[in-house]
């Protein structure tokens, strides 16, 4: 594994491999032991698989190796499909959950106004820890929910994130993330990796559980193998919300403690107040996102040179 791991990378063995060798896995372990057709036989699966040779164990290894490379490119794909950019097709679907899904921010909501008048420490205290739980799974009540629980999370980080400093996190963040050092890096790595290795597991098993249905429709009671992988789906998919949240925090706490040398890097003078500072990151987002040129009163900050 370490030198798989030096060899096609790390983030490759966690988000793409690992998920692919696992679901193609379980998938000939059902064709070794019969299926489609017959009851599933074990035992037949086992000596089926201790009957290979070391060129059919290559070849297997090849193709479930190419499967994860050719997909690879794809994970930014299938995690917008999980935050809920569905086709026009299916825009009845969509309409039903983002339904849902105000219902549950709104219920949400509900919870931080339960207080008493004059409120009680602990009522503030509650609606507080509330608050703090709706602003990470939900985005503002201004803005129209997405149809899933990973788009609202995601969409929530790309609100929040940076917002008491005036920043827009999707034009800020590709600029500021190769100036993070350290345990910060680490951690915001780490729970990219995690939040996308969910995603590609709970994608892939549902693909499985949906072939093996197929592949154990006449097997009677066998059946319910194929329950294996749907489960597992389920479990994955909430492990990337939390993974989601996690992910935010880490980008909040990563822009928090180094958007100054963002400056300094575009050599621009620090602000002194909280006021400048919004001030001049309203400006510095027009121009990322719009492209609005800078104003000419802008002065530069260069390093004096050694």
């Amino acid at each position: 594994m370490g030198a798989a791991g030096g060899v096609l990378g790390k983030r490759f063995l966690l988000v793409s491999y690992l998920p692919t060798i696992g679901c193609a896995l379980f998938l000939l372990v059902l064709l070794w032991a019969g299926a489609p057709g017959t009851a599933p036989d074990f035992n037949r699966a086992w000596e089926t698989a201790a009957k290979l040779g070391v060129g059919e164990i290559l070849g297997l290894w090849l193709v479930a190796t190419l499967v994860a490379v050719v997909s690879h490119p794809l994970q930014l794909r299938l995690v917008r499909l999980l935050e809920g950019e569905w086709p026009t097709l299916l825009g009845p679907l969509r309409r039903l959950a983002v339904h849902r899904q105000e219902s549950l921010r709104r219920r949400l909501g509900s919870r931080m106004v339960a207080v008493g008048d004059p409120p009680l420490p602990a009522e503030v205290n509650r609606a507080g820890a509330v608050y703090a739980r709706w602003s990470t799974l939900y985005p503002p009540a201004e803005l129209t929910p997405a149809p899933t629980s990973l788009g609202n999370t995601l969409a929530a980080m790309e609100h929040y994130a940076g917002f008491s400093h005036g920043l827009d996190v999707v034009v800020t963040w590709p600029r500021l993330y190769p100036l993070v050092e350290g345990i910060h890096k680490e951690a915001v790595d780490t729970h990219r990796d995690a939040m996308d290795a969910a995603c590609r597991f709970s994608v892939m098993a549902a693909v499985t559980a949906v072939t093996a249905a197929g592949l154990l429709c006449k097997s009677g009671w066998w059946l319910l193998l194929a329950l294996m992988p749907a489960v597992l789906s389920r479990l994955s998919y909430r492990g990337a919300v939390q993974a989601a949240m996690a992910y935010g925090a880490s980008i909040d706490a990563a822009i928090d403690t180094h958007r100054f040398a963002l400056y300094d890097k575009l050599c621009l003078p620090r602000p002194e107040t909280p006021r400048e500072e919004r001030a001049l990151n309203d400006t510095l987002c027009s121009h990322w996102r719009q492209r609005v040129p800078l104003p000419d009163a802008l002065v530069y900050s260069h390093p004096q040179s050694e």
